[in-house]
């Protein structure tokens, strides 16, 4: 048979329209997860903090505060407003906030020494503090929303008080320039990103590397343990080879590859580990905690995998990868924060088996304590669990109601040889027996 005789057959031109289908789903994933990023009501959560004391009767601390509590700068982020600067810094570790205003506590004495004349004019700094964990699109984002804001309350509070200074006041040429912008605003790291670790999004790249440790093995596996018990050609190179299916039935065949796929977890997870922090040099705060979260990460990723191609077949794989990389990677919040993405992909994060291995490696690789660790182990357990019980109960069901994966046609084939095997035994002489001496 040749190539142009398998094109004419119509039926094979059905996989256009799936390669159209596969190519929507990765565009709604990947595309629609990070593109809408300014959209109405996705704002990155800063906190505010107004430690100003006052001066002369007046709070322009106080003055900027109402701008983003009730005022215009209310929606250019999620404010929120805190009491003191270690408040806020809990925050930032906590990964409850990207970034952190502190108005200092001679702010507006600061400002209005701008309308003395015998006065030096020195601007007024507020410190923004970033949070280097947050990775670069979090903290980028919230820093620059930040300075933003400030950029323009500092203009508007110099017009303010401009306005109430006489040109008689004798207030000097550059007091006067100083006074149409006072605010000068100073960014400054919570921390020093550690070494080696892309500038926060280690624990990103290191989760992808759990999951498609996890999804791969388990390709494999099913490929290898279904080619041992001929289920499966068994292909390397230009060999090809095929034996007669084995009698064992679907729900044996997933508990051996999921027993498989625990043992393969530990190595793959030990092996990553070891590479990421004793080779390239990753941080870790917590490595015996890193391990077993790895662990976990890898088992459930290919648990997951291996379940879903008992349930549906080969195309289980496909589905495999829509719910760990397609739809996982861009809800992850490891590449762009939660906040920025669309709604729908911030709800499938909270449930979605990546966001919260990369929140549980997050606390573990840096010194942050993040969104909860026990949480999203619980999660993870959750998603093990699942998969697992939800695969041997269908491949249970399949198994009692008469679904065997051995075809007609191979069960054809199977009785034809061992019929052949018997006939063949038959045709044999028996030995004579030796005479007795």
């Amino acid at each position: 048979m040749r190539a142009s005789a398998l094109l004419r057959v119509p039926k094979i031109w059905v996989f256009t329209l799936f390669g159209a289908l596969l190519a929507i789903v990765l565009a709604v994933g990947y595309l629609g997860g990070s593109l809408n990023s300014d959209a109405p009501g996705q704002k990155v959560p800063i906190a505010w903090v107004n430690a100003d004391r006052g001066a002369d009767g007046h709070n322009l601390g106080g003055a900027l505060t109402a701008q983003v509590v009730t005022g215009g700068a209310r929606d250019a982020a999620d404010w929120i407003v805190v009491g003191s600067e270690a408040q806020a810094r809990d925050l930032l570790t906590q990964g409850s906030a990207y970034a952190a205003v502190v108005i200092p506590a001679d702010f507006s004495a600061h400002v209005l020494a701008l309308t003395d004349p015998r006065a030096t004019p020195t601007p007024a700094v507020v410190d923004v503090l970033s949070d280097p964990y947050a990775g670069p699109s979090a903290s980028g984002v919230a820093d620059g929303t930040a300075q933003g804001v400030l950029a323009a309350l500092s203009r508007g509070l110099g017009s303010q008080i401009a306005a109430q200074v006489p040109p008689s006041a004798g207030v000097s040429g550059a007091g006067r320039l100083l006074l149409s912008d006072p605010v000068k605003v100073a960014v400054a790291p919570i921390a020093a990103t550690p070494a080696h670790s892309a500038n926060g999004m280690a624990p990103f790249y290191y989760t992808l590397v759990l999951i498609l440790a996890g999804f791969l093995t388990a390709q494999l596996l099913h490929a290898g343990v279904d080619g041992a018990l001929g289920y499966a050609a068994r292909e390397f190179l230009h060999k090809r080879a095929t034996q007669p299916p084995l009698p064992i039935n679907r729900t044996q065949t997933l508990v051996a590859k999921t027993v498989i796929m625990a043992g393969c977890g530990v190595v793959a997870a030990t092996a990553i580990e070891l590479l990421s922090t004793l080779v390239l040099d990753m941080p870790a705060r917590n490595p015996i905690g890193l391990w077993g979260v790895s662990v976990l990460g890898v088992v459930t990723a290919g648990v997951l995998a291996l379940a879903l191609t008992a349930i549906v077949g080969s195309p289980g794989a496909l589905l495999a990868t829509i719910i760990l990389l397609v739809f996982g990677v861009p809800s992850s919040g490891g590449s762009y924060p939660p906040q920025l993405q669309p709604g729908a992909f911030r709800d499938l994060g909270q449930f979605l088996l990546m966001r919260h291995i990369t929140d549980a490696t997050k606390v573990l690789i840096f010194p942050t304590s993040g969104p909860g660790l026990g949480g999203s182990v619980a999660v993870i357990a959750a998603w093990l669990v699942a998969a697992l019980v939800v695969g041997l109960a269908i491949s249970a069901f399949y198994d009692r109601t008469g679904r065997h994966r051995v075809s007609a046609y191979e069960r054809a084939q199977a009785a034809q040889l061992a019929q052949a095997q018997q006939a063949a035994a038959r045709a044999v002489p028996e030995p004579e027996p030796e005479p007795r001496a």
